[in-house]
């Protein structure tokens, strides 16, 4: 083996060796928390200076180094921080997070004689799920609203008793990056759904949520019968009078014969 292939077979091994003593981490934390991010590489390394990076902007957050101590881009002062400083073990603090904060992060060991060596490290923003669920009454249709606020965006779902109905969906985003979504459903002929369960289920952050609402027997409901009601009512009415006046009028004529 040359001399420039045995070099070349020292660096695979090491950088092998270097991506097995990383660890991947993942962490979940609140919009408005703090998070703390941290790297350890083990093993024997010459480590001149740690560089925490953005993944998908790999834009620099921060670095350190036993000559140059702290570095934290403007961007981010007075929000980021290293909280442990050592080469090979380091760590940074991450304040106030936001929905643009999600996401992978990177930090890279520069070494020497190998260079990089990079292990990333995740976390994930939520913000906690805020669900409601109502419905109205309108000529005999029903229009039940179902919303859902949360980050990571939330999915929507019915579970409908038996009914003719449609389904409409908006997503709403608000200034501070989360989403509200909003599921309508129309069911026609209401009057099959009184007495019965509507439910909403949200699933958010792979849990789901149900949201229920019993559809009452109100006089809402019986438009259709009312009219119904009403108009044999009528008829009723009608009826009686008719009989009424007839016997009047039998009555008359009887009295007309005997006198």
């Amino acid at each position: 083996m040359t001399c420039q292939g045995l070099i070349l077979t020292v660096v695979f091994v090491m950088l092998c060796r270097a991506e097995a003593d990383t660890v991947i981490q993942k962490k979940v934390v609140e919009v408005g928390g703090n998070v703390t991010l941290s790297c350890l590489l083990m093993g024997s390394y010459d480590i001149l200076q740690v560089t925490w990076q953005k993944t998908n902007t790999r834009e620099n957050l921060a670095t350190y180094s036993v000559s140059k101590g702290v570095t934290v881009a403007e961007t981010y002062r007075g929000r980021l921080n290293f909280t442990r400083l050592s080469l090979n073990d380091t760590a940074i603090t991450l304040w106030r997070v936001g929905i643009q904060d999600d996401g992978c992060y990177k930090c890279l060991f520069n070494t020497f004689p190998t260079g990089a060596i990079p292990q990333d490290t995740c976390f994930t923003v939520y913000e906690q799920l805020r669900g409601s669920l109502h419905y109205i009454i309108s000529e005999g249709n029903l229009t039940a609203t179902c919303s859902a606020n949360a980050w990571p965006r939330p999915v929507i779902s019915w579970i409908v008793p038996k009914a003719q109905s449609e389904k409409t969906e908006e997503v709403v985003t608000h200034p501070n990056g989360t989403l509200s979504v909003i599921s309508k459903l129309y069911v026609n002929r209401s009057t099959s759904l009184a007495g019965q369960l509507l439910i909403c289920r949200v699933r958010h952050m792979e849990k789901d949520r149900d949201y229920s609402v019993k559809v009452e027997d109100g006089w809402w409901f019986s438009v259709p019968w009312l009219l119904a009601t009403a108009a044999l009512l009528i008829v009723f009415v009608v009826l009686v009078l008719t009989v009424v006046c007839w016997r009047r009028r039998r009555k008359k004529q009887s009295e007309s014969k005997a006198s």
